[in-house]
């Protein structure tokens, strides 16, 4: 088999790194276009696309990130923007407390508490959303049980998801223009790495999960 044949492995690893960076342009787009307001219905459609096209290459990746960004757009809007109220409050009080400007350390396990769940939660969240039709409270219940009990996966997959939202947060909050070329690829990488620990490995072995949809 040579190198350059069609089913070869240029043509192979070729795809999947055009798939990757595909789905991360149409996410980052989205996202900058809508000032992060479209950010969680592109990370949803981003997690079908990839699982169907990167991981199980039994779909076709445009069609599947059209579909569940259009089918899920409300809920996973709505679950996008209270999964950042509740990490940005929680990082909020980490910080007053941690620097003595409001509030008690006795609080601080509470916080990071709370840090932790809706992180772990928010790793879980937008597979789910990918390749479920669950609605929100049920989506939310399924996300905190499933993200603890398969917990070194879930804080993995959350520690991963939080390098993009330092890059943005660097680029957004404090400037540091130049780190904006990472966000061009560093989404799409994230999500294929978390749809084989998450989707693949957890999530395809439920009943609720959906494949691929037409």
């Amino acid at each position: 088999m040579k190198i350059f044949d069609l089913d070869g492995p240029f043509q192979k690893y070729g795809t999947i790194v055009f798939d990757i960076l595909v789905m991360n342009t149409l996410w980052f787009l989205l996202t900058f276009f809508s000032v992060g307001l479209l950010s969680g219905p592109a990370l949803t459609g981003t997690y079908a696309g990839i699982y169907s096209g990167v991981v199980t290459n039994e779909g076709y990746t445009f069609k599947q990130f059209f579909v569940r960004f259009k089918r899920r757009f409300l809920i996973s809007f709505i679950f996008g923007l209270l999964s950042l109220f509740i990490i940005s409050i929680s990082f909020l009080n980490l910080y007053l407390v941690l620097t003595s400007s409001f509030g008690t350390i006795w609080l601080l396990p509470v916080y990071m508490f709370v840090l932790i769940e809706s992180s772990v939660i928010t790793a879980f969240g937008y597979p789910l959303l990918a390749h479920t039709d669950l609605k929100l409270k049920d989506l939310i219940k399924t996300a905190f049980y499933l993200a603890n009990k398969h917990l070194p996966t879930a804080v993995i997959t959350a520690i991963l998801n939080g390098i993009i939202f330092s890059i943005i947060l660097l680029v957004v909050g404090f400037g540091y223009v130049s780190l904006g070329v990472y966000l061009f690829v560093i989404t799409g990488v994230i999500v294929s790495i978390n749809s084989y620990l998450i989707t693949k490995r957890i999530l395809s072995k439920y009943d609720f999960f959906v494949k691929i949809e037409y």
